[in-house]
């Protein structure tokens, strides 16, 4: 958690895209292997572009290059045939590489591909897959504050009522639990404790209910949670 809440922090003085994928590699994911990052966007008309990038010889040859849908869709390359669903895995074949789509409330804002420097054994997959979604959920928010940036609806009126409805939509019960014991002040070895889930699960869940409430502590998902009403 404390690596999660230091890579959040960090986030807040907006390094670049490639500065992310760069200290996802070389940092918060170094002891896994990984060698190389990339992480794009998809645009509403389906069409994608790569933004961050660390470890790639042709990164500057995708640097801010718009792919249409119906050319990146019919690429012959593992990681699309991940993304597109021809491979039911998120994993390739040779489990060298894997592949996060990044969602916001349900809504899918991009997809970040990683590459490891030999083969991420079955009994790794699950650790590793966690800790990747992890350090992705604040990447997918990262998108979509830039894609409402991009589409004008910072300026756009919400209705606090549409707002209670999506966020709430969004959380299963045992999130709602979670996220009353944060409004409570508690921590998540008591929460494990108390609802009877290891703290993996606990923090697992915690990042779910940032992604949902478009937050990035606990303070501030007990602060909306409370403006909303969700509890």
């Amino acid at each position: 958690m404390n690596d999660i809440r230091r890579f959040i922090e960090w986030l807040s003085f907006h390094p670049t895209a490639d500065d992310i994928a760069r200290a996802l590699v070389t940092d918060y994911l170094n002891d896994f292997g990984v060698t190389c990052m990339r992480f794009g966007r998809i645009n509403n008309d389906d069409s994608a572009i790569a933004l961050g990038q660390y470890g790639y010889a042709d990164a500057d040859q995708w640097r801010n290059l718009v792919v249409p849908g119906s050319q990146w869709r019919s690429w012959d390359l593992p990681a699309i045939h991940i993304m597109t669903g021809k491979n039911k895995s998120r994993w390739s074949p040779d489990s060298k590489m894997c592949v996060v789509t990044l969602r916001d409330r349900g809504v899918i804002q991009g997809n970040a591909v990683i590459e490891f420097s030999r083969e991420v054994s079955d009994e790794q997959k699950d650790n590793v897959m966690e800790v990747i979604e992890d350090l992705c959920v604040p990447i997918s928010l990262y998108l979509s504050f830039q894609n409402q940036s991009r589409q004008g609806l910072a300026s756009t009126t919400i209705n606090p009522d549409d707002s209670r409805d999506s966020a709430a939509g969004h959380l299963t019960p045992r999130q709602i639990q979670i996220l009353c014991g944060m409004v409570e002040g508690k921590t998540n070895h008591e929460l494990a404790t108390e609802m009877g889930f290891s703290v993996s699960t606990i923090r697992h869940e915690t990042m779910r209910i940032y992604q949902a409430l478009a937050v990035s502590d606990r303070k501030e998902a007990a602060k909306k949670a409370l403006l909303l009403s969700l509890i």
